[in-house]
């Protein structure tokens, strides 16, 4: 049997009144006037304060831990060490196998930032006061910083029951790789560097943990992006029931993958436990954020090549990749490596690929998730390498992608690396983003600039965005599952009024919203007469919340299986009503009329107040009310091969970018001069939205090519601590974006929708450097390393003046 998704003629309304338009989002009102309730703001009776103490050195061994001064300091109620963590709970989870931790350390320290010790006290001060006066002894032990040091036998041990720094090493072949390289007529190589960065919310992670000592329940409110996920992890981690946790995940002041911090949930819950129950507070400060939380993700080495004939056509690919995931893998860091095979070759339909990856371990914060989780830093070396063959057969940039795209009539499309692509006209969004940035013209504005001695470069980059994402895309890192259920809960009341219960928090990409304008349209109502609430872990129906641009694709599917079941019962009761067969019976526009006789006909209102009210009216054996459950799953993910291959990721959305750059000779700055993007995403449910989150991640693709950066120093100390030293990009560094939607709906997903939370994060990065390293070309220096901050370009600009003088 064919499945079906619904599509956009399934919402029985005679036109569309919400979905598709610029509609004002329903959970901005609250937002801009200041009434949203954050972790920060609530305050419960009894509630103590948590401080945590943290190691100082990258890698030592605890010899001593004295906490009797802090204990006597008045208003102190609790305190944590890594001897009650061990006592009382279980290593955290880790990918790869074998690189879990526990919560605070207890044996040794495995980085600056890692939790000692904690105190829950009756003010943060107090907090603080005490956590100075605990004393640690630690032997410092050499530290394993450098990646590529570190992978060398004999190196220092992070996790000594490993044996090695190296937690995974695996090498994927797609095709006859060896062959493509043999007969290719040139191969292209080259070695790029993507260093640290990540995720950096204007609200860091909080929570809020209570431990109650006669029911055992433990109730938790916190800033969590996937709250059923980390109700799990905690109930893993304490030793508990799975049904003894409750979280409340509050609204968030943005996320991106920087939120979680599974340790702070963990701590608190252990401190309210020796505090006889009382709720212990702990909101992490920004340099706690920046130096030990959810903070840093992808530092890798990259060595690529590409095969490629005369003609421009590429017949194979091979990347290898060295990517330092930090401490421990707790923190989902080491999934970013793999999904990149859920779009390994980009837009283009190069035939054969391979995949040399290894993980290391290093005394160094834990990565985590970030926005695009992995893809980005994959796709800027592709483009990379796009550039070079290009400019070694002499060919235009955008001429070489056009003579490589995978073409429309060849989707749906399994890349080497097994996922499938749904549907995507990559030339026509090349062709209309060379029109709005008038590609020709800027080529020879860039002529003009060069003869006057300025240093110009104009980048062309596309990327695949994969939405919907399965657990099975990880599956090479050790993730055994597949299929992650989203469910909504959808009510009409007496009044004909509607909620929808959910199982996530809004963190500002409007999926709230979206909910509201597809029941409107539905149930022929107004979006203001839709309540949408969120529930705790114990009360909410099966649900991932938002990650891995899939949540308005999802939500959309649970909607509309749920709104489908309702239309079933209101269709049943109005046959009652109406005195005619069901089958004879259509609903539309918020009614139910005979088919052919519209003026035959009652409103959803009269059927609602039937269904809560004359019990008398309903057919034979039907329940009260008006409520159903939709949980959607994306359908046909499969298990992997041993190849990694697998249909993980259920959409493609993609986009083209073009850059216009310039460099100044005295400083090393880029200067963006000008920014055209072209993207698709399928059906735009909600076009301001999509608008919203392009923008937004044009300037954090800006920020990863040209200005963060996480360092450390030899020994392993964090040498970005504040926002002085880790650079946020402010609104001179990233240009407003001229934009165009183009429509190719998805065949395979709900309303033709395709993911686009993690959107132009992919590509930005990629079309910055391919213009910053067209604009070094002409003086014949390349840029290797993300980000290229001025520093960095500054140096090529010596180099290139080297020889001359």
């Amino acid at each position: 049997m064919v499945h079906r998704e619904p599509r956009l003629e399934d919402i029985p309304a005679s036109s569309l009144r919400f979905l598709g338009k610029d509609v004002q989002r329903i959970d901005d009102v609250a937002l801009v006037s200041g009434s949203v309730e954050f972790i920060d703001n609530i305050s419960v009776p009894g509630m103590l304060h948590c401080a945590i103490k943290y190691s100082s050195i990258a890698h030592a061994r605890i010899r001593q831990i004295d906490i009797s001064k802090a204990e006597q300091l008045p208003g102190v109620f609790a305190i944590v060490t890594g001897e009650d963590v061990r006592k009382s709970t279980n290593l955290s989870g880790g990918f790869p196998e074998g690189t879990g931790s526990f919560c605070m350390a207890t044996d040794k320290a495995h980085y600056v930032g890692e939790p000692i010790a904690a105190v829950a006290a009756v003010s943060r001060q107090v907090a603080e006061d005490a956590v100075e006066l605990i004393e640690v002894e630690l032997e410092p032990l050499a530290p394993a910083v450098d990646t590529l040091e570190a992978m060398k036998p004999g190196s220092p041990l992070v996790i000594e029951e490993l044996g090695s720094n190296i937690a995974l090493q695996r090498q994927f072949i797609w095709g006859e790789v060896s062959e493509a390289f043999a007969q290719a007529d040139q191969v292209f190589e080259d070695r790029f560097r993507w260093h640290r960065m990540g995720a950096n919310p204007m609200e860091t992670f909080g929570c809020i943990s209570q431990w109650d000592p006669v029911t055992g329940m433990l109730n938790i409110r916190g800033s969590t992006q996937s709250p059923l996920m980390y109700a799990a992890g905690a109930a893993a981690t304490l030793g508990i029931p799975t049904n003894k946790v409750n979280l409340t995940s509050t609204q968030r002041g943005g996320s991106f993958g920087g939120k979680g911090n599974a340790r702070g949930i963990a701590i608190t819950s252990l401190l309210s436990r020796k505090a006889g129950g009382r709720p212990v507070k702990w909101i992490e400060d920004r340099m706690e954020y920046l130096t030990s939380g959810s903070s840093q993700a992808w530092d890798r080495y990259y060595e690529a090549r590409l095969a490629v004939k005369k003609d421009g056509t590429v017949t194979g690919f091979h990347v290898k990749l060295i990517e330092d995931i930090g401490a421990s893998g707790e923190g989902y860091g080491a999934m970013g490596a793999g999904k990149p095979l859920s779009a390994f070759t980009g837009c283009y339909a190069i035939p054969t690929a391979s995949y040399d990856l290894t993980l290391v371990l290093s005394n160094k914060v834990p990565t985590t998730a970030y926005r695009g989780m992995g893809p980005p830093p994959h796709f800027f070396v592709l483009e990379q390498m796009m550039d070079l063959a290009a400019r070694g057969l002499g060919l235009d940039p955008a001429e070489i992608r056009r003579r490589n795209y995978i073409r429309p009539e060849q989707f749906p499309y399994i890349i080497p690396s097994g996922n499938e692509y749904d549907s995507g006209e990559y030339e026509a969004a090349l062709d209309k983003a060379m029109e709005i940035s008038s590609y020709r013209e800027l080529r020879k504005e860039q002529e003009r600039a060069r003869a006057e001695g300025r240093i110009v470069g104009i980048g062309v980059a596309n990327t695949v965005e994969p939405g919907v994402f399965d657990w099975n895309a990880y599956a090479i890192v050790g993730m055994q599952a597949i299929g992650i259920p989203e469910g909504i809960t959808v009510s009409i009341d007496a009044f004909g009024r509607i909620t929808a219960r959910v199982g996530f928090t809004s963190e500002g990409q409007g999926q709230y919203t979206l909910i509201a304008q597809l029941l409107a349209d539905y149930f022929g109502t107004e979006m203001t007469d839709i309540t949408v609430t969120p529930l705790n872990t114990l009360g909410a129906p099966p649900s991932f919340g938002p990650g891995g641009s899939r949540l308005g694709v999802a939500t959309a599917g649970a909607t509309m299986k749920a709104a489908g079941k309702l239309k079933k019962k209101i269709i049943e009761i109005a046959a009652v009503l109406l005195q005619t067969p069901a089958e004879k019976l259509e609903f539309i526009d918020g009614r139910v009329q005979i088919i052919g006789m519209p003026e035959a006909k009652v409103n959803l209102t009269d059927i609602a107040g039937v269904a809560h009210g004359r019990s008398d009216l309903l057919p034979p054996g039907m329940e009260m009310g008006l409520e159903a459950t939709g949980i959607w799953t994306a359908h046909g993910r499969n298990p992997i091969d041993d190849q990694g291959r697998a249909k993980s990721y259920l959409t493609a959305a993609n986009a083209c970018h073009i850059v216009m750059v310039e460099i100044d000779r005295g400083t090393g700055r880029v200067k963006i001069l000008k920014y055209v993007v072209v993207d698709d995403c399928g059906t735009r449910l909600n076009p301001a939205t999509v608008e919203g989150m392009t923008q937004g991640g044009v300037a954090q693709g800006v920020a990863a090519a040209l200005l963060e950066e996480y360092p450390y120093t030899t020994d392993g100390q964090p040498q970005a601590t504040t926002f002085v030293d880790y650079l946020l990009p402010t609104m001179n560094e990233v240009p407003m974006t001229e934009k165009f939607a183009l429509v190719t709906p998805s065949p395979i997903a709900p309303l033709g929708a395709k993911g686009c939370g993690e959107g132009s994060l992919h590509t930005t990065p990629a079309a910055v450097m391919c213009a910053v390293n067209d604009a070094l070309a002409s003086i014949g220096v390349m840029a290797r390393e993300v980000p290229a901050s001025p520093h960095r370009i500054w140096k090529l600009l010596q180099a290139a003046r080297q020889p001359q003088e």
